[in-house]
């Protein structure tokens, strides 16, 4: 491949990272240390420049994909992944009968806890008792997946990146929440409403299109570990740059938001609403 043709297809990869990128264009060029000008040539098709080893290495950091995808060396933007020697597996209940997400938490705390979960978020399901009846609104966040418990947000920031579809089910009453009653659901996606509200910008809850985004439920906790589940434990992996690569996957599936955090509860109680009872 020749300089002209490489350059081009850089442009290309560097033109998606730049619109993809979620702070806009400025938080681009302040993250990266570029200046508008260079950006601009780079960018140019009148120009067959390419970036310095340094300025790949910036532009890959900062929008998570590999300098050899940006050069057109792979088809992958997260390239090709190391595991990290510090991976373990472990329990959700510890040998004297704690668990490993009160420390994981409170090592996170100053820090922003990122989560991806497999169905409802622990702290936006309600409690049972609330519902007057016996039984739950469906699947509930809990054991492996307690994770948002006794979270202060005034000591945390939380994200939660979930698929819209698990919200739509829930509304109608299908998929996981087939043997629902509506009244139990139309009541969950109210509290979630009135939790994302409240707590917005403390807490906030993207949702994407699960049709076109995939991801397994996994947590980072602040710059220490991130937690996977796995049944009825956790894959746990402590490397700052395994930490770092899946920061920045949750990043990719915020880039991907289709509603808003902010607007997130106008969403939620019209999906209450269309649970209403008949």
């Amino acid at each position: 491949m020749d300089k002209r043709d490489l350059s081009a297809q850089f442009r290309a990869r560097l033109g998606q990272v730049v619109r993809s990128h979620s702070g806009g264009r400025s938080d681009f060029l302040r993250q990266t240390g570029m200046d508008r000008s260079a950006l601009s040539q780079f960018l140019s098709p009148a120009s067959d420049r390419l970036p310095r080893a340094e300025t790949l290495r910036r532009i890959a950091s900062v929008s998570g994909v590999s300098v050899d995808w940006l050069l057109c060396l792979e088809n992958a933007p997260e390239g090709r992944q190391e595991v990290a020697g510090s991976v373990k597996i472990e329990q959700e209940t510890q040998a004297d009968g704690s668990t490993p997400l009160d420390q994981w938490r409170s090592e996170a705390t100053g820090f922003k806890l990122r989560y991806v979960p497999s169905t409802l978020p622990d702290m936006l399901s309600f409690d049972p008792d609330e519902a007057g009846q016996n039984g739950t609104p469906g699947p509930r966040g809990g054991g492996v997946e307690a994770v948002l418990g006794r979270i202060s947000l005034d000591d945390i920031d939380v994200e939660i990146a979930m698929p819209v579809q698990t919200l739509r089910d829930l509304s109608a009453g299908t998929g996981l929440w087939a043997d629902t009653p509506a009244v139990l659901r139309r009541r969950q996606l109210t509290h979630m409403a009135r939790v994302c509200r409240d707590n917005y910008p403390a807490l906030r809850l993207h949702l994407y299109d699960g049709t076109r985004s995939f991801s397994a439920p996994f947590t980072v906790f602040g710059k220490e570990r991130v937690a996977l589940y796995i049944g009825d434990a956790y894959l746990v992996v402590s490397s700052p740059d395994q930490v770092r690569d899946f920061a920045r996957q949750f990043d990719r599936l915020v880039r991907q938001t289709i509603i808003s955090p902010d607007a997130v509860h106008v969403t939620l109680d019209d999906l209450a609403e269309a649970a209403r009872p008949e």
